[in-house]
C-alpha cells in the first residue's frame, strides 16, 4: 500500500513493534506520519465497529479531495470530527479523509498533532510520531465522536 501523500510504501501493522498498531490495524507513513486505518484490518472488535460507524458519515456526506484510498484506490473525501470528552466538551476538530466506498481512513500527522501534548522525547522520526499520533487516536476512539 503507498501513502496517499507521497507515495511512499507504508509500513503494515503486523510489521511495527507497537502493539497499538497491530490492535486497530493502523498503517503509517515512514515518512510524513500519517496514519491508514481499516475497520477489516483492526483485531479490535470495537476499533472495527467504531470505525464503521464513522465510515456511514462518508457515503453520502464530505467534501472530495484530491487523495486516493490507500486500501481500494477510490477517491477519498474529507469531514471534520470532534470527540467528547470526560466532562462534556469537545476536542478540537480533526480533519479525517475516509473512503465512501471502504471503511478506510486517513489521518495525517498534523491533525493530531494538534491535540497530543509536547513530546520531551528527543527522537523526532516520522516512525516515533506515528507510533506517538496512534497511541493519541486510540485513546480518542474510546470517546464518542461528532460529525461537524
Amino acid at each position: 500500500m503507498l501513502c496517499p501523500r507521497d507515495n511512499s510504501i507504508l509500513v503494515m501493522p503486523n510489521e511495527s513493534d507497537k502493539s497499538v498498531f497491530s490492535r486497530n490495524g493502523i498503517s503509517h507513513c515512514p515518512s510524513c506520519a500519517g496514519l491508514a486505518i481499516n475497520s477489516h484490518s483492526a483485531t479490535s472488535e470495537f476499533c472495527s465497529d467504531k470505525l464503521e460507524v464513522m465510515h456511514d458519515g462518508f457515503k453520502d456526506e464530505g467534501t472530495p479531495v484530491s487523495l486516493c484510498c490507500p486500501f481500494c484506490q477510490s477517491d477519498m473525501k474529507v469531514r471534520d470530527f470532534a470527540f467528547r470528552k470526560m466532562d462534556g466538551s469537545l476536542t478540537e476538530l480533526i480533519e479525517i479523509d475516509g473512503c465512501p466506498n471502504c471503511s478506510s481512513f486517513w489521518l495525517d500527522a498534523g491533525e493530531l498533532q494538534r491535540l497530543s501534548p509536547p513530546s520531551g522525547d528527543a527522537d523526532t522520526s516520522p516512525s516515533s510520531e506515528a507510533g506517538t499520533l496512534a497511541i493519541v487516536f486510540d485513546l480518542l476512539f474510546h470517546l464518542p465522536f461528532v460529525l461537524i
